[in-house]
C-alpha cells in the first residue's frame, strides 16, 4: 500500500520580508529622487511593452522613471502637505491613479513634452485592445505584410486553422478558401485576432508615454501653478490614447 504523502508547510515568512524590503527600497529610492531632481512628472502610458519602456530608461539615463504600485509611490512622497517630502509634491501623490508612473528629471517641461510627443514604437496589437483598420484578406495564398509581401511558410498553415481561418495548404503554401475579414476598425481584437495579425505582421498597437502633469520645486516655492503642480493641454489624439486618465488628475483637494 502506497505511503500517504505528508503536506508540506511552505514558509511564507521569507516572501514578506523580501515583499516588504522591495516595498522600502521602492520608496527610500523615490524619496531620493524626489530630492535629487527639480522635476516629477506623471506619464501616462498606451499599449505598455517593457522593451520599449526599458528603452526609454536607457535614453533617459541621467533621469529616474518609476511603474510600481501607486499606494506606495505616493506615501514616498507624502499624501498631505505635512507629509510631503518637498513643498507641494503632495500634489504629485493625490493625482496618482490609474496606469501612471513618475519621471524625476532635470530637464526643463518643454524639452519633456517635445521628446515624449516625438517617441512613439509601432508593435502588435494583443486581445482586448482596439482594431486601428479593417483587415480584409482575398481568396488565395495568405500573404505577410512584408516589403515585399511574401507567402507564409507552410508550417503555420494548422496554426491559422486553429485561430478560426479557412486555409488548407495549396503546393506547400497556406491558402485561403475565400474572403476573411480578420478584424474590423473599432473592434475590440480576440487573442485569436491578435495572433492572426501577427502571423501577418499587421502592427496595430503604437507604445506611447504621455506626459500628464509635472511638479516644479522652483515653482512650489514661488507658489506658482497649484503649489508648483501644472496639468498639460493634451491634444485629441492623446487624450484618446490615455482614456479617462486624464480626467483623474485633478486632486481631491481640487474638487468642491
Amino acid at each position: 500500500m502506497p505511503r500517504a504523502k505528508r503536506s508540506k508547510v511552505i514558509s511564507l515568512t521569507r516572501t514578506d520580508k523580501k515583499t516588504k524590503e522591495d516595498k522600502a527600497n521602492l520608496i527610500d529610492k523615490v524619496r531620493q529622487a524626489a530630492q535629487e531632481f527639480p522635476y516629477v512628472w506623471i506619464l501616462g502610458h498606451h499599449s505598455m511593452r517593457n522593451n520599449y519602456l526599458k528603452e526609454v530608461r536607457d535614453l533617459w539615463k541621467g533621469s529616474k522613471i518609476f511603474f510600481g504600485k501607486l499606494k506606495v509611490l505616493a506615501l514616498a512622497l507624502g499624501m498631505t502637505e505635512e507629509e510631503e517630502v518637498r513643498i507641494g509634491i503632495s500634489g504629485i501623490s493625490q493625482r496618482l491613479s490609474g496606469d501612471v508612473g513618475l519621471l524625476f528629471t532635470e530637464s526643463p517641461p518643454a524639452e519633456v513634452i517635445d521628446w515624449f510627443q516625438d517617441y512613439q514604437r509601432v508593435d502588435f496589437a494583443r486581445g482586448g485592445s482596439k482594431a486601428t483598420q479593417t483587415i480584409e484578406l482575398p481568396q488565395g495564398p495568405v500573404m505577410a505584410r512584408s516589403n515585399p509581401p511574401d507567402t507564409l511558410p507552410h508550417p503555420v498553415e494548422p496554426q491559422l486553422r486553429q485561430l478560426g481561418m479557412p486555409t488548407e495548404l495549396c503546393r506547400g503554401i497556406p491558402t485561403l478558401l475565400q474572403t476573411y475579414t480578420v478584424c474590423k476598425q473599432g473592434q475590440t481584437l480576440t487573442s485569436n485576432q491578435a495572433q492572426i495579425l501577427k502571423h501577418i505582421l499587421v502592427h496595430m498597437a503604437q507604445f506611447r508615454l504621455i506626459p500628464l502633469a509635472y511638479w516644479s520645486a522652483a515653482d512650489a516655492e514661488e507658489d506658482k501653478g497649484e503649489r508648483g503642480v501644472h496639468l498639460i493641454d493634451l491634444s485629441e489624439q492623446d487624450q484618446e490614447l490615455v482614456g479617462n486618465q486624464a480626467g483623474k488628475l485633478r486632486a481631491p483637494s481640487d474638487n468642491g
